[in-house]
């Protein structure tokens, strides 16, 4: 094998290893996108919740 053969090789095995890597990263921004949203849901309801409750204090 000639040494360019074994560069391109080389090439071609990192290539695959930051596909497999970028494939990864995807997956955890989603994962964080998705806890993001639902952080974002959990504060809403706690406001909303908050609102109830001093709205039942007024009216209690």
């Amino acid at each position: 094998m000639s040494t360019d053969e074994r560069m391109l090789k080389v090439l071609e095995q990192t290539l695959t290893q930051i596909e497999e890597l970028n494939t990864r990263l995807e997956h955890i921004e989603h994962d964080l996108t998705t806890l993001d949203s639902h952080q974002i849901d959990m504060n809403q309801y706690a406001r909303e919740l908050v609102y109830a409750t001093e709205n039942n204090n007024i009216i209690g």
